[in-house]
């Protein structure tokens, strides 16, 4: 049998911490890039704080095996070409080339060549939801990321497009259950009678 002992000292606080919402931001900060390994999966994050503190975090997870070679490179290449959209707001193209043979290397040399360029800069970004937490865009064609003293307000090119999920999905209705006493077409119509 289990005891409830509720003491003074039982632990109460909620999260303070706001995350930032959808749609596109000013003044915002990379303020940290790490990269972890689960029992299950590694990801590379990349964490930002907006000027009125909410925090967002866009983490980049190692890629699941794919059904073709094809398709693995695919995804492979997607996954470099938007990590290289961010990191080149903080480095140069020349400095942002490099090889790594898997994941963990990659993302290690990632923040090596980062390292702390990202410090006080100013950033415009997009959030979206991406399921049912907001982030940075998973494309990399379209512009979602930028430094404001190199990108004018008026020349940005970050946009909200008809492709960003700027709702929180809803999550599907719990499915109602028949009666199962009851067909669609109904015995009772039929002038037979009901078992019960």
């Amino acid at each position: 049998m289990s005891a409830y002992n509720v003491t003074a000292d039982l632990p109460y606080e909620s999260i303070n911490d706001s995350f930032m919402d959808v749609g596109i931001h000013e003044n915002v900060e990379m303020v940290n890039i790490r990269y972890e390994k689960t029992s299950t999966n590694e990801f590379l994050a990349f964490e930002f704080k907006g000027e009125d503190g909410s925090k967002l975090s866009h983490t980049e997870w190692k890629p699941k095996q794919a059904e073709t070679t094809e398709k693995m490179a695919e995804r492979e290449l997607n996954q470099m070409s938007r990590i290289k959209k961010i990191a080149l707001n903080f480095v140069s193209k020349e400095a942002f080339v490099f090889k790594a043979h898997d994941f963990e290397s990659f993302a290690k040399k990632v923040i090596e060549v980062i390292g702390n360029s990202y410090v006080g800069v100013k950033l415009r970004v997009k959030v979206v939801y991406s399921g049912k937490y907001t982030g940075l865009p998973t494309y990399w064609k379209f512009e979602f990321i930028e430094r404001m003293d190199r990108v004018p307000k008026e020349k940005s090119k970050i946009k909200i497009l008809s492709i960003d999920k700027m709702e929180r999905p809803i999550a599907d209705p719990i499915p109602t259950t028949s009666n199962p006493f009851i067909s669609s077409s109904s015995s009772i119509n039929k002038g037979e009678e009901s078992p019960f």
